[in-house]
């Protein structure tokens, strides 16, 4: 809990007055409550995008329309998710209301994974992989008690796009960490990736010989792993499961060390690994 936090963003400000006061409006919205809640998640000046013209093409004339959002917010170079205000005579539940903010959400420019709606009474949270029901909705007369929350699903660094991974460089036998070259492989600078959609199993693949919970997708892990790693390094999946991390490691030229307690699941992948002779298998 987030203690005082309305005191210090709205300065007393009396929500219950609000919606009988005929000069607060979606301005107001945006400069009282908006602008202070963004700077308190973390957001500076270069990360907010205002009124940013969005152009689409509808119908079977292709004619061009108009959209803007109030707010598009960026998490390192991309949009993490799109804010838009309303006056508090706004129902931010109603479903145009709703299906405006999730056209500038999908649109090509942003395609941002959440967006909310805010009318200065209410705030509320969508996943633009579902719009009928909010996955946070709370009155900001409690943001004491929501603000936590908030911070966890909103702030830059709730978002992939906003982190580094970070990597010690290994040492030589001497002790001494050995040095990097100019056309080294940058570890604490690998950009994380964009969501990967997930491919069926390829035929080189064997991880449907057998059935196995909680299997990842073999694309996605390929994808992290010749992201985060360089041919001949070691990929180590402590909770290797049947083994994805470790085959596509190998898959991709890197080498493999897989951890599991479960016997069934080492067994899967010792299978999957065994070294093969092409004319004893003839």
């Amino acid at each position: 809990m987030e203690n005082g936090i309305k005191e210090k963003l709205f300065n007393g400000l009396n929500f219950k007055t609000i919606l009988s006061n005929t000069d607060f409006t979606e301005e107001s919205v945006r400069a009282v409550i908006v602008d202070p809640l963004l700077k308190e998640l973390g957001y500076g000046q270069s990360d907010i995008v205002r009124n940013k013209n969005l152009q689409l093409k509808v119908g079977s004339a292709q004619k061009a329309i108009s959209l803007m959002p109030d707010y598009l917010l960026k998490a390192g170079e991309y949009f993490s998710f799109v804010l838009d205000a309303k006056s508090p005579s706004q129902n931010i539940l109603d479903e145009g209301n709703i299906n405006q903010a999730f056209s500038y959400a999908v649109h090509p420019q942003v395609n941002s994974k959440y967006f909310a709606l805010c009318n200065g009474i209410e705030f509320a949270l969508f996943r633009t992989s579902d719009i009928k029901t909010p996955i946070f909705y709370f009155k900001l007369e409690d943001i004491d008690e929501n603000f936590e929350r908030l911070k966890n699903y909103l702030s830059p660094q709730s978002f992939h796009s906003g982190k580094e991974a970070q990597y010690i460089r290994p040492q030589d036998e001497a002790g001494g960490k050995i040095s990097a070259k100019s056309d080294d492989f940058d570890y604490s600078k690998r950009p994380l990736l964009r969501e990967i959609a997930v491919k069926k199993r390829a035929a080189k693949r064997h991880f449907g010989v057998h059935g196995y919970f909680t299997k990842q997708s073999w694309n996605v892990v390929a994808e992290y792993i010749k992201n985060f790693t360089k041919k001949g390094d070691i990929v180590l999946d402590p909770f290797g499961g049947s083994g994805v991390t470790a085959i596509e490691a190998l898959m991709n030229g890197r080498r493999a060390i897989n951890i599991d307690l479960n016997p069934m699941a080492i067994f899967l992948v010792e299978a999957l690994v065994a070294p093969v002779k092409q004319n004893k298998l003839e």
